[in-house]
């Protein structure tokens, strides 16, 4: 547990918001689990909206620096222009955020709020969808773009890619129930394997077949 006073409240906000949502969560059970005096919240957040936010910033700061190095890795490949490198960073990319959000990569809380704002958006969306959601939907489609030879369209590029990027958190939000239709157990190295697979081999399908 973090040691200072603003860190702990914001970890405690994680539990609280994975537990209840942003409407059903409460500032006073926030400071409580915290050991903190509620006051605090208003002190260093502004209030509810205000740790929320700040939450969702965490999420934001937490994965762009865990993907920092296959970002510097893309530029480089758009530098070059090399179309076999696009194909396997697309599927690195893909595999690295299906790892982030069905792993441990996360803690669970943190992973728990960031499914719940991708799947029901409150006002505070546009922080996810800006800074981290859109940038890796734009880096993936120009990967795509440059993996077929410029031959599929750009727009189109993007249409492909939205439901691509969209089921990796659609493994993660439901994996109960794909576990349980697939006889898994949990989501162990053979199982993020078979996920891998199935999502590279669609991105072999639209490079191999509807660039055609």
């Amino acid at each position: 547990m973090p040691a200072d006073s603003k860190s702990k409240l914001l970890w405690s906000a994680f539990e609280e918001f994975a537990k209840n949502g942003f409407s059903g969560a409460s500032t006073r059970d926030i400071a409580a689990k915290a050991d903190i005096n509620i006051s605090s919240i208003l002190y260093y957040f502004g209030g509810k909206k205000g740790i929320y936010t700040a939450a969702l910033k965490k999420i934001v700061d937490t994965i762009n620096e865990m993907t920092a190095e296959l970002n510097s890795r893309y530029t480089a490949v758009i530098e070059k222009q090399d179309s076999k490198e696009a194909r396997i960073l697309l599927k690195e990319m893909s595999e690295y955020f299906l790892n982030i959000l069905c792993s441990k990569d996360l803690s669970p809380n943190v992973k728990k709020v960031f499914l719940s704002e991708y799947s029901s958006p409150t006002d505070e969306f546009n922080i996810l969808y800006d800074e981290l959601i859109r940038p890796v939907h734009d880096r993936m489609s120009n990967l795509l773009h440059l993996a077929s030879n410029k031959n599929i369209d750009l727009k189109n590029c993007y249409f492909y890619i939205f439901p691509l990027f969209s089921q990796l958190f659609v493994f993660a939000s439901r994996k109960e129930s794909i576990c349980k239709l697939m006889e898994w157990e949990d989501y162990d190295d053979k199982a993020q394997l078979e996920l891998q697979r199935y999502t590279n081999s669609q991105i072999d399908f639209i490079l191999d077949y509807l660039k055609k």
